[in-house]
């Protein structure tokens, strides 16, 4: 898989759009408006975008290289794909209009803290490019997604919830084994 592709899957099962999905339509009654997803998606988007962006500032303000970043990164990712898998999708209360498109919808389930983790740490590897091609594929898509299949009754989005967390936890052991390869 290029390296692209690894950086997609990354954001990808960060963010978990089954879990998304699943967190929303327990919060909200019937179909979304298309306006809570297209604020949700800018919003979320700026977000990993502005960590995107300010990357090598962060990691330059917390003195700490690219390879320990990557070991502290497959943490944080690997926690939250564990609790993917123990506990299932998460619930937050959505509040109605363009508040609940920014709290629960674009933080922190669209910019959830893995989410931010995967762009800083591809984004300092690999260049800004991949990350920022990945954030605005991924959000769009998952935005587009929940607000397609909001209302709708799901059974199977749990299982995939947790499969995701579990993909999300196999990326992460990967990235600390690279870590502590690169140190």
């Amino acid at each position: 898989m290029s390296g692209l592709g690894i950086t997609i899957l990354l954001v990808f099962a960060s963010i978990n759009p089954p879990a998304v999905l699943s967190t929303m339509n327990r919060a909200v009654e019937g179909r979304l408006n298309p306006r809570v997803a297209l604020v949700a998606f800018l919003a979320g988007a700026a977000l990993l975008l502005a960590a995107t962006f300010a990357a090598d500032a962060f990691l330059d303000a917390l003195d700490l290289e690219p390879e320990t970043f990557r070991i502290s990164a497959g943490i944080v990712m690997a926690v939250t794909g564990a609790a993917f898998i123990l506990f299932g999708p998460l619930s937050y209360p959505v509040e109605p209009g363009r508040k609940g498109a920014l709290f629960p919808f674009a933080f922190p389930l669209l910019a959830s803290p893995a989410a931010f983790a995967a762009v800083l740490t591809r984004s300092a590897d690999k260049g800004e490019p991949q990350a920022v091609l990945a954030v605005l594929l991924v959000t769009a898509a998952v935005a587009a997604g929940v607000f397609a299949l909001s209302g709708r009754s799901a059974p199977v989005v749990g299982a995939l919830a947790r499969l995701i967390g579990a993909v999300l936890v196999f990326r992460a052991v990967s990235l600390v084994i690279d870590g502590i390869r690169a140190v």
